[in-house]
C-alpha cells in the first residue's frame, strides 16, 4: 500500500471474500527421489543409472519424452562408521503434459523399486482463468467491509462519510506438495477508508 495522507477524520475497515475455483490441470511438474545404496561405489552408481533409465522408460509410456526427465541433484556419499554403504542420492524432475489421471501417473512411478515421490505440482494457466472467482470474492469482500464499517461507526457513535480511499489485495492459490486437488480457493481483501462525521 502506498503512503497516503488523509487530512480529515477517517474510519478504515478491511473485508475479505473467498471463492472456490475448479482447476483442471493437465500438465504437471513431478519431483522423484531415486536414491540407491550398495556395498561398493560401482554397484551403487550402476543402480542409480538403472533407476534413471526406468524413470525415463515410465515417462515415455506415459506419453512424455526423454528430454522431459532432468536430473536436478546428484550426491555420492562415502561409507561412514554408522553407515557402511556407498550411497547415491539423486533428484529427478519430470514435466508431463496431457495428463488425464494424476493418480495413475503417480502409481506408475511408485511401482519402480525404491523410487519415492517428492512433490507433484500442477501447472496452472493464466490468471484470467480466475476472473469469475475474483468477481465473486470481490463482491463478498466489499459487502463484508461495508457491514463492518457500519457496525464500527455505530459503536463509535459517528456517521460514515463517502469512501476516500480503497485498496484491493488478491491472493491466488498455490499448488505444492505431494497431494493435488482439483479445487482451490482464491481470496480477495478490500480495504476502505471512509470519511468519519461526528454527530452534533
Amino acid at each position: 500500500m502506498p503512503n497516503i495522507t488523509i487530512d480529515k477524520p477517517a474510519l478504515s475497515v478491511t473485508g475479505q471474500g473467498k471463492a472456490l475455483i475448479s482447476v483442471k490441470a493437465t500438465e504437471y511438474k513431478i519431483i522423484l527421489y531415486a536414491d540407491t545404496y550398495a556395498e561398493n561405489a560401482k554397484e551403487s552408481r550402476e543402480a542409480a543409472e538403472s533407476m534413471r533409465k526406468a524413470i525415463i522408460k515410465a515417462t515415455k509410456e506415459l506419453g512424455g519424452k526423454e528430454k522431459d526427465v532432468v536430473l536436478t541433484n546428484l550426491d555420492t556419499l562415502e561409507p561412514i562408521e554408522e553407515d557402511p554403504y556407498f550411497r547415491v542420492e539423486q533428484d529427478v524432475q519430470i514435466w508431463l503434459k496431457n495428463v488425464k489421471d494424476i493418480n495413475k501417473t503417480k502409481e506408475k512411478y511408485l511401482l519402480i523399486e525404491d523410487v519415492q515421490i517428492g512433490s507433484v505440482i500442477p501447472v496452472i494457466g493464466e490468471t484470467s482463468d480466475y476472473a469469475p472467482a475474483i468477481v465473486k470474492a470481490r463482491k463478498d469482500a466489499i459487502k463484508n467491509a461495508k457491514l463492518e464499517a457500519k457496525a464500527l461507526a455505530s459503536e463509535m457513535d459517528v456517521l460514515l462519510g463517502e469512501p476516500i480511499y480503497i485498496t484491493e489485495d488478491i491472493v491466488y492459490p498455490t499448488y505444492t506438495g505431494y497431494e493435488t486437488s482439483n479445487e482451490s480457493e482464491i481470496t480477495v481483501s478490500v480495504t476502505i477508508f471512509y470519511g468519519m462525521v461526528y454527530k452534533k
